[in-house]
């Protein structure tokens, strides 16, 4: 499902601010301080905007390692269709996740690698390399997730390994980018003593899963192209029984799943800056969303008292009330709402109301304390951030911390 219009005309409006904030800064004599630090806000921003896009996960791995299973697994509830026997996946195509109608992520769902039969959905490709080659050509992913059933290390792992390093050539031929790879053992349930139900505190199995985290890692460490690419390999259970239908939620006695947050952790880790709070929000992690929300208020803060700092009575207003509302609907955007004006007037109801007040009387400010003789422009700054940074927060505590002050 696209972003709807009102998100696509909020997105088009504050990728304007930008241009205008830039402006502004250029209208500034050349001695003003701390123009380093205002670029940094900008280029906060600028992430901040460009991170509006839904990540793109590519999972590639052997027929038969999991790879569905993962996907459901990272997403909480069923958007790939899995098959108890047989492959099921056949050609390479890129799944999109929503939550409540907002696209959140976009996974490639790729045919299993050294497949010994053809999947049961068809595919115009005539191979596994082919077909997801046909999938990359129409976007990029961001991350890469090279998957290995946790009892099949050492079972014909190099054959898979040399196949993965011919599509992150590719991919770097065609876009220049050199793609973070996360090595992911699935079924580690299996590794002796196997267990469907079982306890990370089992030392046996504790010490085998580990030894096979390290031996996948040498393995594609091992391989100079990849050498780069590699990050790290993370151990997962991904074993769930879902509600019927597509989109099914996990039903909650049959969640068996393990570790996954500490993928999609190292996911947003080692994925590009623009793409960390779509993937914090797409996961539901507080503590990424209050990191990324606390972000974009400092920037904000910043830029209100750099842009109020003007010597003209209510030239800063429109300006400094652009900054502002993109702060708010950000940090609802994180929340999962959808960005657009209908966040802000929620917040501004029912979340935000004393918040907003001191909000509207910043305009108010701007332009008497600016009549202060050889003082206004400093005061308008300082009363400009402390308002922006005072919005910003009560955003965060109704959007993300469920009305509690934030620390």
């Amino acid at each position: 499902m696209p972003a709807s219009d009102e998100t696509n005309k909020a997105v088009n409006r504050n990728e304007a601010l930008l241009t205008e904030i830039l402006k502004i800064l250029d209208s500034l004599p050349s001695i003003v301080p701390f123009k380093d630090k205002i670029e940094e806000y900008l280029n906060t921003l600028r992430s901040a905007m460009l991170g509006l896009r839904s990540p793109r996960i590519m999972v590639i791995g052997r027929s038969r390692s999991g790879k569905s299973s993962l996907i459901n697994a990272i997403c909480g509830l069923k958007v790939a269709e899995v098959s108890d026997t047989k492959p099921e996946t056949g050609e390479a195509e890129w799944k999109d996740y929503h939550h409540d109608g907002v696209d959140l992520l976009h996974i490639l769902d790729t045919r299993g690698l050294q497949e010994a039969e053809a999947p049961r959905k068809a595919d115009s490709a005539k191979d596994p390399f082919d077909s997801i080659m046909q999938a990359v050509n129409k976007k990029c992913p961001d991350v890469v997730l090279f998957i290995c059933k946790a009892s099949e290390v050492h079972s014909g792992s190099q054959k898979d390994i040399d196949i993965c390093t011919l599509i992150l050539m590719e991919i770097k031929n065609k876009y220049k980018r050199e793609l973070p790879m996360i090595g992911v053992l699935t079924k580690c349930d299996e590794i002796a003593p196997p267990k469907l139900t079982w306890s990370t505190n089992d030392e046996k199995k504790n010490r085998n899963i580990n030894a096979e985290v390290k031996n996948l890692y040498g393995y594609l460490q091992q391989r100079e192209k990849l050498r780069f690419h590699i990050k790290e390999v993370v151990p997962t259970v991904a074993y769930a029984e879902y509600e019927d239908g597509r989109n099914g939620l996990i039903l909650p006695d049959e969640d068996y799943r393990w570790n996954i947050t500490k993928l999609v952790e190292t996911m947003i880790r080692y994925t590009p800056r623009e793409t960390r709070s779509s993937f914090a929000r797409m996961a539901h992690l507080t503590e990424f969303q209050l990191t990324a929300a606390n972000t974009v208020v400092v920037a904000c803060s910043g830029l209100s008292g750099v842009v109020s700092a003007i010597p003209i009575p209510g030239a800063a207003i429109p300006a400094v009330i652009a900054i502002q509302t993109f702060m708010v609907m950000y940090i609802g955007w994180l929340s999962g709402r959808e960005f657009s004006e209908q966040t802000i007037k929620d917040f501004a109801v029912t979340g935000g109301v004393a918040a907003g007040a001191d909000a509207g009387m910043r305009a108010i400010a701007d332009i008497t304390l600016k009549f202060v003789p050889g003082l206004g422009s400093v005061l308008s700054a300082g009363a400009s951030t402390i308002a922006t940074k005072g919005l910003g927060d009560a955003a965060i505590a109704y959007f993300l911390n469920n009305g509690k002050a934030h620390s």
